[in-house]
């Protein structure tokens, strides 16, 4: 056997470790797609954005907080990585509004400059998202805002659950904006994440659909009898203009 082992040499190279591509340190994405020349550092806001986290969110490779982070002037946006978070109460001791939907939030838009000195918004999937604030209990005595905009997430090589979802920079972005009523501030923090997404275009990824749109092709498909009972769909956007975007 060992004879026949000696015939067939095997290469040391085999056994070697891959080798990890080199991340930029600010914004997170590997060097050669670096979308640092484009984050407008140092912005100036009044209200401090705290980003509780998921810990599954560290394993993502196209996350839009380190953007945040490098964007906001030093001090203005912390993040906590966990899914409990005991020191919560410290952080809640001045004005704070946790960014989540429901009908016992107020808009944005209506918030009055100075309200709230600081922003809490959940990072993760929309599931996460829920479960962060069910374990959270100490979120429910705080006051909500959200977001009542029309428009779309740039962030379109990620599915989101509808048309309206946004990422949490654009969230956060929006949010602050409407609540400062500080034109154009939403347009500098997402500018990195335009870049990020164009770059996965021109790599090949494709501007996916929404959940609910995959859900509803999902179910034409079956009610015509094309899909198979364990195909899993992957649904993109039909005529996207990518180099318009």
């Amino acid at each position: 056997m060992d004879e026949l082992f000696n015939e067939f040499p095997v290469s040391e190279d085999l056994f070697e470790e891959p080798v990890q591509r080199l991340s930029c340190s600010v914004c997170a994405r590997p060097v050669a797609v670096c979308v640092c020349h484009l984050i407008t550092k140092g912005l100036q806001v009044a209200t401090k954005v705290i980003v509780l986290q998921h810990p599954a969110e560290q394993n993502r490779q196209l996350r839009t907080v380190p953007l945040l982070e490098a964007s906001l002037e030093k001090g203005k946006c912390m993040v906590l990585v966990g899914k409990r978070f005991k020191n919560l109460e410290e952080i809640l001791s001045v004005p704070t509004a946790l960014l989540f939907p429901g009908k016992d939030a107020t808009n944005c838009s209506e918030v009055i400059p100075g309200t709230y000195k600081q922003l809490i918004c959940l990072d993760g999937t929309w599931p996460q998202a829920r479960r962060l604030y069910q374990k959270n209990r100490q979120l429910h005595n705080i006051p909500k805002v959200m977001l009542n905009s029309p428009r779309k997430s740039v962030y379109l090589i990620h599915s989101q659950p509808t048309a309206h979802h946004l990422s949490t920079l654009e969230s956060v972005a929006r949010a602050i904006q409407e609540m400062e009523k500080l034109d154009g501030l939403e347009e500098k923090l997402i500018a990195p994440l335009k870049e990020m997404v164009r770059t996965q275009f021109r790599h090949g990824a494709c501007a996916h659909s929404t959940q609910d749109e995959a859900k509803a092709i999902r179910k034409q498909q079956v009610k015509d009898g094309e899909a198979e009972k364990d195909f899993t769909i992957v649904v993109q956007l039909d005529n996207f203009d990518y180099d318009a975007f």
